[in-house]
């Protein structure tokens, strides 16, 4: 098949009692160890080893915490399962990083603990004798590396060392497995984990985001033959399956997938498929391996799964176990490694807070569905469509070609639904999946008619037509961007029937967001009012510019995608509530870990488009500003520097640090503007956000921009009617007000009502400002003959 697939598994909340069953199938628990019991320690990855008796044990990296708890290498018999049993232990620094692979009856053990070396254990005595040769071998020129591999001709590969990019190092083993011998070096990118056979390495470059192919035929020069980039960016590891043909990968991070792909031609590499367990919960893929047509993969917090892999281009989840079912969702908690290469066939599982686990894998095929999806008037293929069966949410894209390809583990009758963009969504009941086979079901779907609509944008008011104004429409399926003619005309030449949010707006006007509507041909054109002034809440992109100079994390307009440190939040998760869409510019907005896609190696500049203030009375800029800043080593030293500029000077605002008070939230900010700067014409706000060395988690974002004007006329102030005083002004939460008998209300200094109206005949008002955000307010009183008097109130945090 040709066509490449983007898909998903997962359960619908709607099954009720059949979620029971899915949490495990095609797995059994056999035995565990609990290392917290034992050592007290959490666990990292593992492998396994067979005897000469075929005797089956479990090599377990231990993390350790500290010397009287330390980490190490645990070598346990696992030939009861029920009753696995320590036989030997070597301590080493505490490390959550050990990585094991075995060769020619050694084990070999890296860890990323200062001067950890490289441990080698001899476990050739076993079962004879459980006391061990084990030695910490010294390399030359480096103290600590990530992962290691070693192929089925004695090479050892070293990855992510702390010598030069961190690349791989070769080693030969064959001579003295106790003392290895390097032979050469691939040090283009850090390598992360990898993949050797005969004379091709398959290195995954996880900051890079792609693995490459390298032939190794000599060691001493190894020669790049081909890239490819991860779905996700990220790419944790690779293995090969037995034909040597297609390679599988994961990516670490947040919704990611474990993904296929053709690499026979090394220099022109196929993607065939990707997916993702329980999708949408934030589990995370760590490590897969390839058996039998089959690929196995530690899950972390979703723990243990199966999928066919007998078409690399159909991946179909078949097995599942959850090793910590109290762990779900984001995090590196729950199944580090599973080793599945033991010739009893059992799954040996490190849990890294519950232990040792010992699984009973059923190794099932698949039932896969497959086919095509057409125009039923042209037979052309359709792409884009979306294929689910229902009631599992098992589902696929189709390509170009319009061809689809998903399955299910559990055999049945199912009904499936077809939907694309232009078409009438169609069903399919009675469809046969069977265990083991491909079922082909094509299907045809009816094209929909597509009508033109049009509409006016002009402003609040006035009346008067806003030209280049960017209308946006979207529902579930659709999305169309107009822009508006010099009479404030848009027109969308072709659009299809549906229920659609309206945004409007343009710079110097406020964006406007509609309620959403039902647009069907024939539907009377809208007219959208946009207030004027400068109001900006990035729901549209209305010319905001960014620049800078750091590695990743550069501001971008999005929906905010939340990371957390620790159990502070450092990205925001959402915008700042209440405003027009969910958008907000951050700095970097790719999920995952707090240091995935933060500011690194430089700065991020978010410059505003130019707006002019000359002609409003005490203008003031107000805006909501986030800022992240934590870990890495000593102090955190980074900055958020907000800068005013009037097209001749700049003037700093605020320079936003670590120590600032609450971290992690949406703040309120408000100058007025005359108070640092000459207002001109030419104003322009500029946000820059700083990793200065050594590196730190730097996070910042910034939403709802306004110019506002303290014009008190704009609220309907007139002659001087009532007195009345405010105490204390500026204020923090309560605020008394006296005066003449009246009615009080109080607004922003953009003229909307925040409190009131509130009568008093005793001219006393006392009022809770607690819940008001910092920032100018006026407080207006109206007498007995309508004459009404306004003060200013700043409220401060």
């Amino acid at each position: 098949m040709l066509s490449s697939h983007f898909r998903s598994i997962g359960v619908v909340a709607g099954l009720g009692a059949c979620l029971l069953s899915i949490a495990q199938y095609n797995i059994t628990e056999l035995g565990r160890l609990d290392y917290h019991a034992l050592r007290n320690s959490d666990l990292s990855n593992l492998w396994g080893y067979v005897d000469e008796e075929g005797n089956e044990y479990a090599i377990v990296g231990v993390n350790g915490t500290g010397p009287s708890n330390p980490g190490g290498v645990s070598v346990v018999d696992i030939n009861d399962p029920a009753n696995p049993q320590e036989i030997f232990f070597f301590p080493g620094p505490p490390s959550i990083w050990r990585e094991v692979k075995v060769y020619n009856d050694h084990a070999y053990i890296t860890t990323e603990a200062q001067n950890g070396r490289l441990t080698i254990i001899d476990l050739s005595p076993l079962p004879q004798s459980t006391d061990l040769p084990a030695i910490v071998w010294t390399p030359q020129g480096w103290g600590t590396s990530h992962s290691l591999f070693i192929d089925e001709n004695g090479r050892l590969y070293i990855f992510g060392s702390s010598r030069g990019n961190g690349g791989a190092i070769m080693y030969d083993l064959t001579s003295d497995p106790m003392s290895p011998v390097e032979v050469g070096e691939f040090d283009n990118w850090y390598v992360h984990d990898g993949f050797a056979r005969g004379d091709t390495l398959y290195a995954a470059h996880i900051y890079d985001g792609f693995f490459s192919i390298v032939d190794v035929s000599d060691p001493a020069s190894p020669v790049l033959l081909g890239t490819q980039a991860t779905p996700n960016n990220f790419t944790h590891n690779t293995w090969l399956d037995d034909s040597g043909r297609y390679l599988f990968t994961t990516d670490e991070r947040t919704d990611s997938y474990v993904a296929a792909y053709d690499v026979s031609d090394p220099t022109d590499i196929q993607f065939l498929d990707k997916l993702q367990s329980d999708p949408g919960s934030g589990t995370i893929p760590h490590n897969t391996y390839w058996l039998n047509g089959y690929l196995v993969t530690s899950y972390y917090t979703y723990g243990v799964v199966i999928y066919d892999a007998t078409y690399p281009d159909n991946l179909v989840e078949v097995g599942h176990y959850d090793t910590s079912p109290n762990y779900s969702g984001d995090g590196f908690n729950g199944a580090w490694g599973v080793y599945p290469y033991l010739p009893s066939g059992r799954l040996i599982v490190s849990d890294i807070q519950r232990g040792l686990v010992i699984l009973g894998p059923t190794y099932q095929h698949a039932c896969w569905l497959e086919g095509t999806v057409t125009n039923a008037l042209t037979a052309a293929p359709v792409s884009q469509a979306t294929v689910t069966i229902q009631g599992i949410n098992a589902n696929d894209i189709t390509g170009f070609d319009g061809q689809y390809a998903t399955g299910y583990h559990q055999a049945g009758t199912y009904t499936i639904t077809v939907s694309a963009p232009g078409y009438a969504s169609t069903t399919v009941p009675g469809v046969q999946l069977v265990n083991g086979q491909v079922t082909v079901q094509d299907v045809q779907l009816q094209p929909l008619e597509s009508f033109a609509w049009s509409g006016t944008v002009v402003e609040q008011g006035t009346g008067t037509p806003v030209a280049d104004a960017t209308v946006l429409l979207e529902d579930e399926v659709y999305t169309y961007t107009a822009t508006t003619n010099a009479q404030g005309v848009f027109e969308v030449p072709a659009m299809f029937t549906g229920t659609y949010t309206i945004t409007a707006g343009r710079w110097g006007w406020h964006t406007v967001c509609l309620a959403p509507q039902s647009i069907v041909p024939g539907t009377t054109p809208i007219t959208v009012e946009l207030p004027s002034g400068y109001r900006d809440d990035f729901a549209l992109d209305l010319g905001w510019t960014v620049s800078g100079t750091a590695q990743s994390g550069m501001w971008e307009r999005g929906v905010p995608v939340g990371t957390m440190l620790n159990s502070a939040q450092s990205n925001p998760g959402a915008d700042v509530p209440g405003d027009c869409g969910e958008h907000a510019y951050v700095t970097g907005n790719g999920g995952g870990a707090a240091g995935d896609d933060d500011v690194d190696g430089g700065n991020t500049v978010l410059l505003s488009p130019v707006f002019d203030v000359t002609g409003l009375v005490d203008p003031r800029v107000r805006y909501h500003r986030w800022f992240f800043n934590a870990g890495g080593t000593g102090s955190p030293n980074d900055d958020l520097v907000i800068a005013l500029e009037n097209g001749s000077i700049a003037v700093t605002l605020e320079t936003v640090m670590a120590n600032a008070p609450d971290p992690s939230t949406w703040q309120l900010r408000e100058f007025a503007i005359a108070e640092v700067i000459t207002p001109t014409a030419t104003m322009r706000l500029r946000v820059t956000a700083r990793d200065v060395n050594p590196g730190h988690v730097v996070e910042a974002g910034f939403d709802l921009f306004e110019v506002v004007s303290t014009n008190t006329q704009s609220v309907g102030e007139v002659a001087p009617a009532v007195a009345f005083s405010i105490a204390p002004n500026p204020a923090n939460d309560h605020v008394l007000v006296m005066g003449g008998a009246g009615v009080l209300e109080v607004n922003d200094a953009t003229g909307r009502r925040v409190m009131g109206p509130l009568s008093s005949a005793s001219g006393r008002w006392d009022l809770d400002a607690s819940a008001l955000p910092a920032g100018l307010y006026l407080v207006s009183v109206s007498g007995p003959d309508g004459l009404r008097t306004t003060q200013r109130l700043m409220v401060q945090r």
